[in-house]
């Protein structure tokens, strides 16, 4: 029982040929990833400087929410306190990658289960690969209006937590081109994601929401679909961009589609 005890403590259980740890979040992390779950804090309502640091304050205010979730009080993000503070399971890369700011271990999927994932991406890709993409659209006066709200950025830098126009991050900048229409939506792409209707990507109107997963597992960027496999979004090397996602990088990684007109 100690020996399984100290494996559980150090985040490394060794299973055949594979091996399972936990990228626990802690003092002296650094990252996008410490970012999220610092603004995820102030969301909830506990007062920490967003600065992508794990430092005593961070610590401080995950201890509280720890105590008023009734979890285990350490100040680490583990896999409970990741799934109660953002809703979703941790992330997931390969065992000894660099993470956090530092070299770690981390969850590592099954096989059957990671066999699974790939069945599911090359099915998606077989999927995508027969989309007519070179479609003839009649907007509503409701999708012109997105559209001709969202062009307007273009160029506009990115900024990570931003929300307006001197700079935006992927999540805010849709938040604010539907704002400027009327229309209320959540901060966040995965909660962006939990609303309006699905959409099949051989059904995507100008308007549409599309989501990939990029830096971490499931809903991590989101864009607006403007047409013919393209969309509008806020990345992080070009600022406000039309990007296509025909084929590349967000070919990989497409997730799926919500509409919210």
């Amino acid at each position: 029982m100690k020996i399984l005890k100290a494996l559980l403590t150090t985040g490394i259980i060794a299973v055949g040929l594979f091996s399972i740890g936990y990228a626990d979040y802690f003092v002296g992390d650094q990252g996008n990833e410490v970012r999220m779950l610092q603004q995820r804090l102030i969301k909830a309502g506990y007062d920490v400087t967003v600065d992508g640091v794990y430092g005593q304050g961070t610590a401080r205010a995950v201890k509280l929410f720890q105590k008023n979730k009734k979890l285990t009080v350490d100040g680490v993000v583990g896999d409970e306190t990741y799934r109660e503070l953002t809703g979703r399971t941790m992330p997931t890369i390969k065992s000894g990658s660099k993470v956090n700011g530092r070299h770690t271990p981390v969850k590592v999927e099954s096989k059957s289960k990671g066999n699974k994932e790939n069945k599911k991406k090359e099915s998606n890709k077989n999927h995508l690969e027969h989309i007519n993409w070179n479609k003839t659209y009649t907007l509503t006066g409701k999708e012109q209006g997105i559209m001709n709200e969202a062009k307007k950025y273009i160029g506009i830098p990115y900024r990570f937590g931003g929300t307006d126009v001197n700079g935006f991050d992927c999540s805010g900048f849709i938040q604010y081109v539907f704002n400027r229409q009327g229309i209320k939506l959540p901060r966040s792409a995965d909660e962006q994601y939990s609303k309006g209707k699905y959409v099949p990507i051989n059904s995507l109107e100008p308007g549409d929401l599309v989501f990939f997963s990029t830096y971490t597992e499931g809903v991590s960027h989101s864009g607006i679909y403007v047409g013919n496999g393209d969309f509008i979004s806020a990345t992080t090397s070009k600022g406000i961009i039309v990007s296509d996602m025909k084929s590349g990088y967000w070919f990989e990684r497409y997730i799926g589609a919500k509409r919210i007109l």
